[in-house]
């Protein structure tokens, strides 16, 4: 008798953990289905919860949501980082996708050949690089030739602000920026902007990305808010005048 009580008593213990589990991943419905039963976001979160059933002190998620559309991944995403807020397990999440790594993590590292290029929290990361990999991994970016020069990085005949430069020697260099650090005008707004022809136009959705080109050559891309996009009326084949802002400058022996 005592055999069969702690047996029972066992499987009390697993039917009271797996509901709790069932109940971390959102599932208790579904309690019942078989796997072909689930869609591909419910079968990823029945196998987190497999991996959390033997409470681990470490949880490695090796591209978890590879296989998954692009709508699922983000809400996906979502629940697991309100859910590592209420579990508070370390967890080691191995993905190629910058903006999954961003929204998920606590401290991102960035890999390159097998090795650290950067560690940080996500911020650090995204908006102080230190490298010119790190900043081309994060993101649409644009890459302009010119030279530092008295604090300024020199693109053509444009002088933009880039303290960090200051007091190093004339020399080329590469100023790196985001396309909305472009700021698009009407007008030429005098040695801070230098003039570009509009290429395309695409303002599906809540921003409005451009593609441009500098007088003397080199496309670049702008990305406005659909308010700044509709108050301007930008047309392809139009002149405009563009600013830069959050300039980041690296040597111009760099390599991504």
């Amino acid at each position: 008798m005592c055999g069969q009580s702690k047996h029972v008593r066992r499987k009390k213990e697993i039917r009271a953990r797996v509901e709790k589990l069932l109940h971390l991943i959102q599932l208790e419905p579904l309690a019942k289905r078989f796997p072909t039963q689930l869609s591909g976001g419910q079968r990823q979160r029945v196998a987190l919860a497999r991996a959390l059933a033997v409470e681990p002190k470490v949880l490695l998620l090796d591209e978890p949501f590879g296989a998954l559309d692009a709508k699922v991944r983000k809400e996906l995403r979502r629940w697991l980082r309100n859910l590592h807020d209420e579990i508070h397990v370390t967890t080691l999440f191995v993905t190629h996708d910058q903006e999954e790594a961003l929204e998920v993590a606590d401290r991102v590292a960035i890999l390159r050949a097998g090795r650290i290029e950067q560690i940080g929290t996500p911020e650090e990361i995204y908006d102080h690089p230190a490298s010119p990999f790190v900043y081309d991994f994060l993101g649409n970016v644009n890459l302009f030739s010119g030279r530092v020069k008295d604090g300024a990085v020199v693109i053509g005949d444009t002088a933009f602000s880039a303290p960090e430069t200051a007091g190093e020697t004339e020399s080329d260099a590469i100023a790196f920026v985001r396309p909305h650090d472009v700021r698009i005008t009407r007008e030429p707004g005098g040695q801070k902007a230098f003039a570009a022809l509009v290429i395309r136009c695409n303002a599906a959705g809540p921003l409005a990305n451009l593609e441009l080109e500098r007088e003397g050559g080199g496309l670049f891309s702008a990305q406005l808010t659909k308010e700044e996009f509709q108050q301007l009326q930008i047309k392809p084949g139009e002149q405009v005048f563009v600013e830069l802002k959050n300039v980041k400058v690296f040597a111009d022996d760099y390599s991504i």
